[in-house]
């Protein structure tokens, strides 16, 4: 799997992700089970498209799971890119 290229490099981490993608469905009051289904299929799309990489960058990432996250849920995708900008 890839590595991610932030502040540090370290290899990708599903779990974290699904965190992430999760709270900010959650956040947007999605439904607990909806929210489960959507975050799989978030992350699977997610994987998927980290396949064929060695690295790529947490911005990168991040906007990959945006997009993913987007086609299921508009503004739970916006709340995840601003999410670190807000805190």
């Amino acid at each position: 799997m890839a590595s991610v290229i932030g502040k540090t490099m370290k290899d990708f981490d599903r779990e974290q992700l699904v965190d992430a993608v999760k709270g900010a469905v959650v956040a947007n009051r999605m439904p607990i089970g909806d929210a489960e289904n959507c975050v799989q299929r978030v992350i699977e799309q997610v994987e998927h498209w980290l396949s064929d990489k060695t690295e790529v960058t947490s911005h990168e990432l991040r906007l990959q799971a945006a997009a993913a996250l987007s086609d299921y849920d508009a503004d739970a995708a916006d709340y995840y890119l601003v999410e670190k900008k807000l805190f």
